[in-house]
């Protein structure tokens, strides 16, 4: 095998690379076909293509550092909106109709490795997809971290399979609601009072309106502050592979008992959302292709078990417990797609009065989904 024009010991050059696809991701989604095709997948699909074309490598030190530093940071970033105390109060029903669609997932994955032969790696991978499809890609982070998953290329076949199956996912969710057969047997409040918004009005995509930079440090240095008090304290443990978990814990603390303190941070969610763009990016470049299209096959077919029993389960008890069809609809979307997914399927269907409590549940799917991915491969290994 030829060796990478850029080698693994040549740190700036693969950092500059993985910083560079970071940015091509958000680039993309300014437009309307970078977000019908994701950012995401573009990202990591331009990693794949750099690195078996041996421009970058595979493996390298650089990589090691985005699993060890960027993503227990990014975590807390990502976390300290779920404010459990509010997301109880404000998500209301919405919140009931997620815990079904969780539950489902779990039935869903536990249907799939019934049916199918995902190989060695069996248990760590239905984790990995029951943790992403409650909350989204920072459960995937979390839980591969957890399990001892970094670095392997199985990683950037699940997340295809995953990326995939959501955004089909999210295309039958918009559909579902305008099903006459479908709307006839629901409550339908909110889409009898739907009025069309576009969420664009909000802002510009991926800016920031105002940054106080001062704030945006205070929340680096909480961040890094609570990764080092939950590396500390899993280790005293004895347990130092839940780290990850204990620093969620930890997060989730944070944003429940101090939420005017973290009103205060500035910038936080956009940094996390950098370095989750950049750990995405380092999950391509570990990827082999030709494994890849191996592997690839049996996990779309894995997610696809999931989804169906996923929604089978949910619009099911909906159905006995009388649910308005959109909180349903609203809630599979931030289970499967994670809280960013709530303003897609808002704008695209006249349900404003949805929005907060969609983004609330997918925050509660941010907060528990790792949990629950890594007790799902405990119980399976």
């Amino acid at each position: 095998m030829s060796l990478p024009l850029i080698g693994p010991e040549q740190h700036f050059a693969i950092w500059a690379i993985l910083i560079a696809l970071a940015a091509f991701g958000f680039w993309c989604e300014r437009f309307p076909w970078g977000r019908k095709y994701s950012g995401v997948m573009l990202l990591i699909t331009a990693a794949i293509v750099l690195a078996n074309l041996r421009i970058i490598p595979t493996a390298a030190p650089a990589y090691d550092v985005v699993w060890d530093v960027l993503v227990p940071i990014a975590i807390p970033l990502l976390l300290f909106q779920a404010d459990l105390k509010r997301i109880v109060r404000e998500s209301g029903p919405t919140l009931i109709a997620f815990i079904i669609a969780a539950a489902s997932v779990v039935a869903g994955s536990i249907v799939g490795i019934s049916l199918l032969d995902l190989g060695p790696n069996e248990a760590e991978l239905a984790g990995i997809f029951t943790g992403t499809y409650i909350g989204g890609g920072l459960n995937f982070a979390a839980v591969a971290e957890a399990t001892g998953m970094q670095g392997h290329s199985l990683l950037a076949a699940a997340y295809a399979a995953d990326n995939v199956i959501t955004n089909l996912h999210f295309l039958l969710i918009i559909f579902i609601p305008g099903i006459a057969w479908m709307a006839k047997r629901y409550p339908t409040h909110h889409m009898d009072n739907a009025q069309k918004f576009d969420i664009d009005d909000e802002g510009p995509v991926h800016q920031i309106a105002s940054l106080d930079v001062a704030g945006l440090l205070m929340a680096l240095a909480a961040a890094f502050t609570l990764a080092a008090i939950g590396k500390a304290l899993a280790a005293a443990a004895g347990r130092p592979e839940f780290s990850i978990l204990v620093i969620t814990a930890l997060a989730l603390t944070v944003a429940t008992l101090l939420p005017r303190q973290v009103e205060k941070l500035s910038g936080y969610r956009e940094a996390g959302n950098v370095m989750m763009f950049i750990f995405l990016g380092s999950i391509g470049a570990s990827a082999d292709i030709w494994e890849l299209i191996e592997l690839a096959p049996v996990l779309f077919v894995f997610a696809t078990v999931i989804i169906i029993v996923h929604l089978v389960v949910l619009f099911g008890v909906g159905y006995l417990f009388k649910l308005d069809l959109a909180e349903l609809a609203m809630a599979s979307v931030v289970c499967i797609g994670g809280p960013a997914s709530a303003a897609a399927l808002a704008s695209a269907k006249g349900w404003r009065d949805l929005l907060i409590p969609g983004v609330l549940a997918g925050s509660f799917g941010y907060a528990t989904g790792s949990f629950i991915g890594v007790t799902i491969v405990e119980w399976l290994r």
